[in-house]
């Protein structure tokens, strides 16, 4: 018996440690808005949000991020900010890995092209090295 509880114990723990070391990257997606909250900039949400949610992964998250809130500030700063914005964010060993999907704008008027350039590039962050 007290062999099988070791062998148990030594597979719970490899099994933790694999998980750990083959965890996926966690990725961000950041929508910047302010106020007044216009039809473009709702469907800008609102067409990354369904992106997001079509990918069904876990590690990918969606965050709405206020800009006229002082306590935003920071990040606004941080990513050069001047009007509402989509911003792809991961962290590796460390290191932030971002993107500004500077095309939502153009891309906001076809929904399909708009979450697919949503699709892509989270995507392409999510798989950098």
């Amino acid at each position: 018996m007290r062999m099988l509880n070791k062998l148990l114990l030594l597979f719970t723990i490899l099994f933790a440690f694999s998980n750990i070391a083959f965890a996926a990257d966690k990725v961000n997606v950041y929508y910047f808005y302010g106020k007044p909250r216009c039809t473009t900039c709702m469907k800008i949400e609102n067409y990354t949000k369904s992106a997001i949610a079509s990918m069904s992964d876990k590690d990918i998250v969606f965050k709405g991020v206020d800009m006229d809130n002082t306590a935003n500030g920071a990040l606004v700063k941080k990513y050069n900010l001047y009007t509402k914005s989509v911003i792809i964010s991961k962290l590796k060993n460390g290191k932030e890995q971002w993107k500004n999907l500077d095309q939502i704008f153009v891309k906001v008027g076809n929904e399909q092209d708009f979450k697919n350039y949503i699709i892509t590039e989270t995507k392409k962050l999510k798989g950098a090295k």
